[in-house]
């Protein structure tokens, strides 16, 4: 079973076949990122939009920002129900903090999108203080998307690996969001 799952999770990640570094002359490393879109900055605040249940476009920013420690069904890749509502679930927190969000860049990965931990800041109509909210995390907690690469966390938040992961087996076991499907536990 862990096998197959393994299999099946993998095939999620597969990068869309336009973004890939040969196709914009690069092999995705840092150079040949820098060299194709820019220096990539510390840090980003704007507003984005949801491409992907875990990437993001931000407007006026060239490079799409992949949320770190993530891995979510791809549009591109796998068109159908999974990713329009991995899709969805990302774009409906981004709606919550009106797309206005705050990133730290820790890399680039092989397609040459920005690798960043995000936070969109939602208000609540209770009128209760603004809290930030970490993407990845909640992506992952509503069940839209498994860890991916936890090998090395942001140097500023050694925890993001075993957060991911906590979350991600809460959200596992409590079958939400894709999990009945990547568990074959239904028809995708």
């Amino acid at each position: 079973m862990r096998v197959m799952l393994t299999a099946l999770l993998v095939g999620c990640a597969a990068p869309a076949a336009a973004q890939t570094p040969s196709s914009m002359g690069g092999t995705g490393s840092p150079a040949n990122c820098a060299a194709a879109m820019g220096a990539l900055p510390k840090s980003w605040e704007g507003l984005a939009y949801a491409v992907s249940g875990d990437t993001l476009a931000g407007v006026g920013l060239k490079p799409r920002i992949r949320l770190w420690g993530i891995r979510a069904p791809e549009m591109a890749n796998e068109p159908g129900v999974p990713a329009m509502r991995a899709r969805a679930a990302l774009e409906d927190m981004l709606v919550s903090g009106e797309h206005r969000i705050l990133c730290r860049m820790s890399g680039w990965d092989r397609t040459c999108a920005a690798v960043a931990q995000c936070t969109v800041t939602v208000s609540w109509p209770t009128g209760s203080a603004a809290q930030p909210h970490d993407l990845a995390l909640r992506v992952i907690e509503d069940g839209f998307a498994y860890g991916f690469e936890l090998g090395s966390p942001p140097e500023w938040d050694k925890d993001a690996s075993a957060k991911i992961a906590h979350f991600e087996a809460i959200s596992r076991q409590a079958r939400k969001g894709l999990w009945p499907d990547w568990l074959g536990e239904r028809a995708p």
